[in-house]
């Protein structure tokens, strides 16, 4: 599905964008992993399995991090087709009253969350304008959808990114790039199961979907990688909700 693509995925040291980015290698694709974190161990899983893959230590919040994350991937791979921005803060909020939110956790979330997905997206239409088109995936969360209080910061982040989205393919779309959204339910990565009480907001979680089982960070492989693949080619502006039925729009 994603033969000889290049994709760039943010986050991609732990959790969901490591995973994602061992899914599209899977695939076919080249896959540069760019995190705050190292993500060599990541890069290395990858590699183990016969798949070419990039490790970069990005902050998203800086555009010339930004900037370096795309020509490197651009020197390794010969272009960029695809970039997933994943890089996000959620794992480590807590669950806190509106009213009771720090101004500067407030602004170091809208700062990653936000503005990281716009400085890489900044950075990257050129490189893909470059290779004939391409796709861009946000993460967002079905949080926005249902409106579960306890975490106005991230959910206003999250709504941001949606929002992101359909602007953008008003301006990118003359470049042959598309932009959709992907908003998973709550998803069992290794930061959300360092949780306090994760189980049971879990179960109570996975009871109230169609598909009454926990997420898992593999069940996004797939809706990314059709918004990645030409399968989609001619999509967008879209939001899937990715949730094992919990929400049903």
């Amino acid at each position: 599905m994603l033969s000889n693509k290049r994709i760039i995925v943010t986050g991609a040291a732990q959790g969901i964008g490591a995973v994602m980015a061992a899914g599209f290698s899977r695939m076919g694709a080249k896959v540069a992993l760019a995190d705050i974190a190292d993500p060599a161990p990541a890069v290395r899983r990858i590699e183990d399995a016969g798949g070419e893959a990039l490790g970069l230590q990005v902050d998203v919040t800086r555009r010339a991090d930004c900037e370096k994350m795309v020509a490197e991937t651009e020197a390794a791979f010969g272009g960029l087709d695809g970039l997933v921005n994943n890089a996000a803060l959620f794992a480590t909020l807590s669950i806190e009253n509106f009213d009771e939110i720090d101004d500067a956790l407030w602004d170091k979330v809208m700062a990653v969350n936000v503005k990281g997905p716009w400085l890489c997206t900044c950075a990257a239409t050129p490189a893909m304008e470059r290779s004939g088109g391409g796709s861009i995936v946000m993460i967002a969360t079905n949080r926005i959808l249902h409106g579960f209080p306890g975490m106005l910061h991230y959910d206003a982040s999250k709504g941001g990114v949606m929002a992101m989205t359909r602007s953008l393919i008003r301006e990118v779309g003359k470049k042959n790039i598309r932009v959709n959204t992907i908003a998973p339910g709550l998803t069992m990565s290794e930061g959300v199961l360092a949780r306090e009480g994760i189980e049971e907001r879990a179960s109570s979680v996975a009871a109230g979907r169609s598909l009454a089982r926990n997420q898992e960070p593999e069940d996004l492989v797939g809706a990314a990688a059709f918004f990645l693949s030409d399968h989609s080619s001619f999509i967008s502006g879209q939001s899937l909700c990715v949730d094992g039925g919990g929400l049903v729009q």
